[in-house]
């Protein structure tokens, strides 16, 4: 059942030696950053959709910021490209902050296989140019912050527990001991992101996270744990309210559906709900579903689409 680690993201930032950074606001560099990494792609034999990210969708940009394989200002650069692997789990933005942004994204949480890909690309874009490279601080990015690995690492965490007021200091002390930062969202879910790249190398820095990652997760189990000898009877509350609203709501957005999942999610944990766990990833699923998705051919609100489907997968009222 999904739970705990979500999933992973891990992108590199590269940048070619001999172009200035400006490549999200010259169309020149924007040109030849774009000639080099089409090169590159073509020669990997692996397909990929063209995307002008400026006049993308905002549902699919959304989407892909969402699974962090688009940076969120993407679509700002009036030059800026993206080129986007046929499976939707691999995208190499160009033109952007930095002339490269090579991303990967795995649904079960696998943050090194997604390094592993992002790598491999890596790789077959240094024969279309020398990146630029410092012995003394490591590959340069447009923002000194990230310069070194120019690695982003980022795992989304279910800590409903953890994430709760008196529980987050500890959760926090916990990922900023190991370099990490820990971003609290909607529905208990959390994000989880390196800090540091200056001095550090990719490995170490993946060590880190895992390890953080763990900790988290151990101190979720913990807190879940000592809920159930408890009986505790917010959780419990919350987790049917959420069962009562999963059978019956006749609209339910995105933020909802996912509030809804982890309610259910952590109600099963602590209170043994009634909910199978294929019921509570099919719930996952259809919040992360597309508007067009969702609609089909027809021309119901996605949130009247959503809340049918989901209705309809607890058994609930028409």
């Amino acid at each position: 059942m999904k739970d705990y680690i979500l999933d992973a993201s891990a992108a590199l930032l590269r940048n070619y030696a001999d172009l200035p950074f400006d490549a999200d606001t010259n169309p020149d560099t924007a040109r030849r950053v774009n000639e080099r990494a089409l090169v590159a792609l073509e020669r990997s034999g692996e397909g990929y959709a063209y995307l002008v990210t400026a006049d993308m969708l905002a549902d699919r940009r959304e989407e892909l910021v969402r699974n962090r394989l688009l940076s969120r200002d993407a679509h700002e650069s009036v030059c800026g490209a993206a080129y986007l692997r046929m499976d939707d789990l691999v995208c190499v933005e160009t033109s952007g902050a930095d002339h490269l942004r090579i991303a990967a994204y795995d649904a079960e949480g696998d943050v090194r296989r997604c390094l592993e890909q992002c790598a491999d690309l890596v790789r077959g874009m240094e024969d279309t140019g020398v990146m630029a490279y410092s012995e003394r601080f490591g590959f340069l990015t447009r923002e000194p912050c990230y310069t070194g690995s120019g690695m982003l690492v980022s795992m989304a965490l279910h800590l409903p527990m953890s994430s709760q007021i008196q529980q987050a200091a500890s959760a926090l002390h916990i990922s900023m001991i190991t370099g990490g930062n820990l971003r609290v969202q909607d529905g208990g879910i959390c994000l989880l992101e390196n800090r540091v790249t200056l001095g550090r190398d990719g490995d170490a820095v993946l060590e880190q996270m895992q390890e953080s990652a763990r900790r988290l997760c151990a101190l979720e189990r913990s807190l879940r744990w000592k809920a159930r000898e408890r009986k505790d009877l917010n959780v419990a509350d919350k987790a049917w309210r959420a069962y009562a609203t999963a059978r019956y709501a006749l609209k339910i957005s995105r933020e909802e559906a996912l509030k809804l999942w982890s309610s259910l999610v952590l109600g099963k944990a602590v209170t043994d709900m009634p909910c199978e766990e294929q019921t509570l990833d099919g719930l996952w699923r259809i919040a992360h579903m597309s508007p067009g998705k969702l609609k089909g051919d027809g021309s119901l609100h996605p949130d009247v689409a959503r809340a049918m489907r989901i209705r309809a997968l607890f058994g609930g009222g028409e």
